[in-house]
């Protein structure tokens, strides 16, 4: 009976962090809270939108490209992966380690906007990986007065 309350007030603390996350996210640092909720390392990306395209540009230093894999949901872009750097042999002793490894992954959630999500334009050049999704036209019907 305690493992099973114990479980879901964690579950709890868990949906309670992402909401503040998802609320901080409008004003503030979007990776705080993923940060603090999970065990995977969460890459920085660019969003942005330009006359024809929505963008998503993220930073995989290192990261070879079967590495990764890129999904979506009706709401979401998600990029995931692994990157592992090769250990080097004992004795070893580090002095700074600030580049993360292991498991990452990365939710971007889609705007507003009318985007091709078919066939986004998918290109990986020297660590940097570039999603470009095209705007979809804005139809407007005529509505006549009778």
């Amino acid at each position: 009976m305690r493992e099973k309350l114990f479980s879901n007030l964690v579950g709890i603390q868990r949906e309670m962090l992402k909401l503040i996350g998802e609320v901080q996210a409008l004003n503030g640092d979007p990776l705080a809270m993923e940060n603090a909720i999970d065990e995977s390392w969460h890459p920085k990306c660019d969003v942005f939108q330009t006359d024809t395209q929505w963008i998503v540009v993220a930073e995989l230093a290192g990261v070879e490209k079967d590495e990764i894999a890129i999904s979506l949901s009706p709401d979401y872009l998600r990029i995931s992966g692994v990157r592992n750097f090769l250990a080097l042999s004992p004795p070893l002793c580090y002095y700074n380690m600030e580049i993360e490894t292991g498991h990452f992954e990365r939710k971007i959630f889609f705007p507003e906007l009318a985007l091709d999500k078919t066939n986004p334009k998918v290109s990986y050049i020297n660590g940097i990986l570039r999603i470009a999704f095209t705007l979809e036209p804005v139809v407007e019907r005529i509505i006549p007065i009778t």
